[in-house]
């Protein structure tokens, strides 16, 4: 319950004895003047139910608010992954209610994404999200408490990781249909960027004179710097002399940003022409493998990476058996 704002005048939120809601103009632009009018209203309607008690919420009403939320709160990108788990959601059953929504019907999407055969990671993110948004309901005391933790995440192997050698990755550039799709490729396999790194970075990121891209936070509340390899630095200043945006990839219908999957799918077209086995983010496996073998340490691949803990780093460790031999050779003698 509250006063939002259309166009420029003030109305008050609120539901009725009913359960319907109600939506009237409190006829002012002041919102001094809009919160002591609501306040009155309050006073002489003792029949109005907060929105936190509202019986029979209606999912659509809740995620009014819930977008209005992700929107001051969340990274664009993840925004963009809750909206996608619930369009996944309402594929599965209408949703008239917020109640409508329970751990079992969670499972039973859980269960058809991967009858689609979507991958695991992916049907993580998606589950993920949605509890978030569940619990955020029980937070705000829209819903009673479910027993989301039933749901379980799909196991997905750790361990060794998939990454290219010098010559895929030439095959793949030269199967780039536009320079841009070549600044892609580098950019993941010479620098480590994520999918939504690469869509989002901008000119003014890309320090030429200290050689180095500036990465802002994104999936982690972590900024990074990454030096530019001698390939990457020649491409990016190619791209410069070419750019009318003040990004630096201009991909897809209208070069939208809100959601990345259109550099995922068109990937996959590329990799396949090019004959090689790839996904966008075995490029960023790419990087930090070809770190790691060539002696440079954990830690400074994790800092590189914008990982949030060492612990993400140490699928790679296996690629350094040299620097780990050596590690074991300086122990002292004891005979």
């Amino acid at each position: 319950m509250g006063i939002y704002k259309r166009n420029g005048v003030w109305y008050a939120n609120y539901f009725d004895e009913h359960g319907k809601r109600c939506r009237p103009s409190l006829y002012t632009k002041d919102k001094r003047i809009a919160e002591i009018k609501f306040a009155e209203l309050r006073q002489k309607t003792r029949t109005i139910k907060d929105i936190s008690y509202a019986p029979n919420l209606t999912f659509d009403d809740f995620l009014l608010k819930f977008e209005s939320f992700i929107k001051a709160e969340k990274a664009p990108s993840t925004q963009a992954r809750f909206r996608i788990a619930i369009r996944y959601l309402r594929e599965v059953k209408r949703i008239d209610f917020l109640s409508d929504i329970t751990p079992e019907l969670l499972q039973t999407l859980k269960e058809r994404l991967v009858n689609k055969n979507k991958g695991a990671h992916g049907i993580n993110r998606d589950i993920s999200a949605l509890k978030t948004m569940m619990r955020t309901a029980e937070k705000w005391k829209l819903i009673g408490k479910q027993e989301w933790s039933l749901l379980s995440k799909i196991r997905t192997p750790r361990g060794r990781v998939e990454f290219h050698n010098e010559e895929e990755i030439k095959k793949l550039i030269e199967a780039a249909p536009s320079f841009d799709w070549e600044l892609v490729i580098r950019l993941g396999a010479r620098a480590g960027l994520r999918r939504g790194e690469i869509a989002m970075l901008r000119w003014q990121d890309v320090n030429f004179k200290e050689h180095q891209i500036y990465v802002a936070p994104n999936k982690t509340d972590m900024h990074r710097f990454v030096p530019i390899s001698e390939d990457l630095y020649k491409a990016l200043n190619v791209a410069k002399k070419r750019a009318k945006t003040p990004f630096v990839i201009n991909i897809g219908e209208e070069h939208s940003r809100k959601t990345k999957d259109y550099l995922t799918s068109y990937y996959k077209k590329i990799a396949k022409s090019a004959g090689v086995k790839s996904f966008l983010h075995k490029l960023r496996h790419t990087f930090a493998s070809h770190l790691v073998q060539a002696g440079v340490d954990l830690y400074s691949v994790s800092k590189l990476l914008g990982h949030s803990s060492i612990n993400m780093t140490e699928i790679y460790a296996h690629l350094a058996p040299k620097t780990l031999k050596d590690a074991v050779s300086r122990l002292p003698k004891v005979d």
